[in-house]
């Protein structure tokens, strides 16, 4: 049970919530927990089809089960929905002033039928409509289970294009090395993969951007002498064997 998962809310919210939501595509997500955030606990916004930022606000609990009897938490949950429409609020680098469309109740632990059905009866249909939604833990362990395979889909082609990549610049550099005392290596670097990475970096606390910017420089460095000896007026002697040399220690 995702309940289980988390000691409290804070590490429920900072390990679990706000990591699904940047994986879900939400963007602007921002932490209101605390004296200023008017029954918000986090803040995230979409790109509407028509251009425009949808906002949402985010009540967030971690309790193992919320049932009609949990009279002190469900008050809690329908004040802090109220005041998430009622009072507008600015993002932390921002002093623009916005409103919430949508609230979402997230708790790691269950919600019965029970207090679903009585919070939805004490929020009137006729002024909050159906933009209140209740997710509990099998919910969300079941979204968080579909964001993850989708980031797989998308990062794994990813992956393997940067292996491959590597792995024939193996191939490349071992040729260089033992060809280029006699003739030049007609074959480049490959950093194409690479490069894609620098553009939009993905898992870089596995895998350090300034490592590949590193690697595709190398490459270059490597491709700049190589190309040298594609030429009949390449360097000779000592010049030769001082950038042998180079290629050597790159």
């Amino acid at each position: 049970m995702l309940y289980e998962r988390f000691k409290n809310e804070n590490t429920f919210r900072a390990q679990f919530l706000r990591p699904l939501l940047t994986r879900l595509g939400f963007v602007a997500v921002a932490e209101l927990h605390g004296a200023q955030e008017f029954g918000k606990d986090f803040v995230f916004s979409e790109l509407a089809p028509f251009g425009f930022l949808r906002h949402y606000a985010a009540v967030v609990k971690h309790e193992k089960i919320i049932n009609q009897t949990s009279n002190s938490i469900c008050n809690n949950i329908l004040s802090q929905v109220k005041q998430a429409f009622s009072i507008s609020f600015r993002l932390p680098d921002s002093e623009s002033v916005h409103r919430v469309s949508n609230v979402i109740v997230f708790n790691s632990g269950k919600i019965s039928d029970n207090a679903r059905c009585w919070l939805r009866s004490e929020l009137d249909e006729e002024k909050y409509g159906r933009n209140v939604h209740l997710l509990d833990g099998e919910r969300l362990f079941q979204l968080d289970m579909t964001s993850t395979f989708r980031q797989g889909e998308r990062f794994i082609p990813r992956l393997q294009g940067i292996q491959h990549e590597i792995q024939l610049n193996l191939r490349v550099w071992n040729s260089i090395l033992e060809s280029l005392p006699s003739f030049a290596e007609g074959r480049g670097n490959f950093t194409i993969a690479m490069e894609n990475f620098i553009g939009d970096p993905f898992l870089i606390d596995q895998i350090p951007l300034n490592d590949i910017v590193v690697y595709v420089q190398e490459c270059r460095i490597i491709d700049c002498i190589n190309k040298r000896y594609l030429s009949p007026m390449a360097p000779k002697g000592q010049q030769r064997d001082k950038e042998i040399n180079t290629i050597k220690s790159v």
